[in-house]
């Protein structure tokens, strides 16, 4: 059990970097076209002026989901390889997979949310608090966009020093 906790946390902190530093890489001009399709979202679809709509506006050819996706590949292949080579037994596998998967969801589920005017999680009384806040220090990423590129979880932004809470 010991062991299972381990590898969760393992897998909290590392697929929370890797969010974060994908999220971060798309915001530097020397990712060239990736950087132009991410501000699709930024400056086009919601500006600090215009950040909550009624539904989603998708960005189209900003397919920053995909993006994480391939990125996250050698990620992902990790654990598995790791099990396969007899290094990692399944339990630890899949625990490590399911963190990592679980982590992405929120990611991709919860920035959309964020921007969703009436959304659900909003009146929701357990969590509205943290989800409000956590939708905060979203739309002051869009208002400076180089701070809080944390989505949800901003312990890097304060490691990094990125984070930003007016």
């Amino acid at each position: 059990m010991v062991a299972i906790i381990i590898t969760a946390l393992i897998a909290f902190f590392v697929s929370s970097l890797f969010g974060y530093v994908v999220h971060w890489s798309l915001h530097q001009r020397w990712t060239g076209t990736l950087n132009r399709k991410h501000m699709t979202h930024h400056i086009t679809l919601y500006p600090p002026s215009d950040y909550l709509s009624d539904v989603y506006r998708e960005a189209g050819k900003d397919n920053t989901v995909y993006i994480f996706g391939a990125f996250a590949i050698p990620l992902v292949l990790t654990p598995i390889v790791l099990g396969l080579l007899g290094i990692l037994p399944l339990s630890l596998v899949l625990t490590a997979l399911i963190v990592m998967g679980l982590m992405g969801f929120l990611h991709s589920y919860l920035h959309d949310s964020f921007h969703i005017r009436e959304h659900f999680l909003y009146r929701l009384p357990i969590i509205k608090g943290i989800f409000g806040y956590w939708s905060y220090l979203h739309y002051l990423h869009h208002v400076d966009m180089q701070k809080n590129f944390g989505i949800f979880l901003f312990h890097w932004d304060h490691v990094f020093r990125t984070y930003w809470k007016e």
